[in-house]
């Protein structure tokens, strides 16, 4: 089938729908089309970022919100094609209606809980030293006694290895190749340790 033909059948199959069937698979193309625009502007790497995110403030406007531009996208492509189908079933308006809220209701979930679970897979790399806390480890740079600086360990935590600068809780001094447990968290690079 050429494309002049499927523009054909597409435009009399349209001039064939009444009023209330033209406007929700009007609502549904307009939604569907927009769907494809930003898919293949995420494709290319130029993705929608959100300027407002009503439905989950502390988002970072990457589509988590309910009321972010691809769930109320998926909500019209929902209700429209919904919608139009209860129609053509032939159920009255007000069940079409009620159809086209839920299926566009359900998408929008969908979305959001979509992108909800990936942005809480997403990880930023970042070490947060609190984590450092009851981690045990391995003396890098032996350790003088009684807070003295100077010394290092390996720490394992949160499923990385982290070499911090460590501080010695007792007072002796701890050789390298001792195993060690964080007592205390100091700052962002610094802990105090004691031997296990």
């Amino acid at each position: 089938m050429t494309t002049l033909a499927l523009l054909d059948q597409s435009l009399q199959w349209w001039d064939e729908l009444n009023l209330a069937r033209q406007i929700f698979y009007g609502i549904g193309i307009v939604a569907g089309i927009f769907s494809l625009i930003l898919a293949l502007l995420a494709a290319i790497g130029m993705e929608h970022h959100d300027a407002v995110d009503v439905g989950s403030m502390d988002a970072d406007h990457d589509g988590a919100g309910i009321f972010s531009v691809k769930p109320m996208t998926g909500f019209f492509l929902g209700f429209g094609w919904g919608g139009g189908l209860a129609l053509d079933a032939e159920l009255p308006m007000i069940a079409a209606i009620a159809i086209g809220v839920g299926c566009g209701g359900t998408l929008m979930a969908v979305i959001v809980a979509m992108y909800r679970a990936i942005r809480a897979m997403r990880s930023d790399g970042t070490m947060r030293i609190a984590d450092a806390m009851d981690a045990t480890g391995t003396v890098y740079v032996s350790l003088p006694p009684a807070r003295a600086p100077g010394g290092q360990v390996i720490v394992n935590f949160n499923g990385r290895q982290e070499t911090l600068s460590a501080l010695n809780a007792t007072d002796q001094p701890i050789a390298s190749g001792e195993r060690i447990r964080v007592v205390e968290v100091i700052d962002s690079r610094t802990v105090v340790v004691k031997p296990l």
